[in-house]
């Protein structure tokens, strides 16, 4: 019984990876078709969607029995995906306090987070999934080696977790970042009034100017931290507003509004 449950587990999370996947892929496919720029859509920086693959369990778990009854097969998809995308909408915002995606400008939204449109989408892809995608992709599986899978399985499995984990991470410490950013300015500002003031005070001298250019090489060592620190928070925050545009916080805006300024910089380096 603990062999099926096991096997059970490890089908579901195979499958689970290969959805991810092929979710990425449709929809980064019709990004860039849409935007005609290349587009890594998704919340990971890995080649994978988590919510398509949870929605691709769902449906081959719940919606399977209905494979011969198409018309219930379309409200029931739409129903089961729909309240699924509702959920994770509404979880997104709760986690980090702002919208992932916006159907607002839909007709027939709730709270921007599903619409109409959308489900009628969700109740086509249900239909296709059960009768043609996932047969197609369970043959395709029989035809793996068992242990190769169960290994590609836990490799892929794990490489998710961590990309999953850091992710998090980085868009939670956004907020803290701009606070570090805060403080190296400060803390410029303070040593270039102490050069100010220890010019007022001493003559030229020697130690004068040793002091001052020390100061001066410690500023120009804190300037190039800030820079960094500038440089890997915005790659991170355009890849994420790349791959959802309707996300909008002020922190987010406040570090996009420094593009032109963050390339200039970058190209004296």
């Amino acid at each position: 019984m603990e062999i099926k449950m096991f096997i059970k587990i490890y089908e579901l999370l195979t499958y689970f990876i290969i959805y991810s996947f092929l979710g990425w892929v449709m929809e980064s496919v019709v990004r860039t078709f849409i935007e005609r720029k290349l587009i890594n859509t998704g919340f990971l920086r890995g080649p994978y969607c988590p919510i398509y693959g949870i929605g691709a369990i769902i449906m081959f778990l719940f919606l399977e029995k209905f494979e011969n009854k198409p018309i219930a097969l379309f409200f029931i998809a739409i129903i089961v995906l729909t309240s699924w995308e509702y959920f994770v909408g509404f979880l997104l915002e709760k986690l980090f306090k702002t919208k992932y995606w916006d159907y607002s400008d839909q007709k027939f939204n709730i709270k921007g987070r599903i619409c109409l449109k959308n489900s009628i989408y969700w109740g086509i892809l249900g239909i296709l999934f059960v009768k043609y995608i996932h047969p197609f992709i369970e043959g395709l599986m029989l035809n793996v080696d068992n242990v190769l899978k169960y290994y590609l399985t836990a490799i892929i499995s794990l490489v998710m977790m961590v990309d999953f984990i850091t992710s998090i991470i980085k868009v939670k410490n956004i907020s803290a970042t701009l606070s570090k950013i805060e403080d190296l300015n400060k803390e410029i500002k303070e040593k270039l009034k102490e050069i100010t003031l220890l010019k007022e005070k001493l003559e030229k001298t020697a130690e004068e100017s040793t002091i001052a250019e020390n100061m001066q090489n410690m500023i120009e060592k804190l300037k190039e931290r800030r820079r960094k620190i500038i440089l890997r928070l915005y790659k991170n925050v355009y890849r994420l507003k790349k791959a959802f545009p309707a996300i909008n916080t002020k922190e987010i805006t406040e570090i996009l509004n420094q593009k032109i300024e963050i390339k200039k910089k970058a190209k004296k380096t």
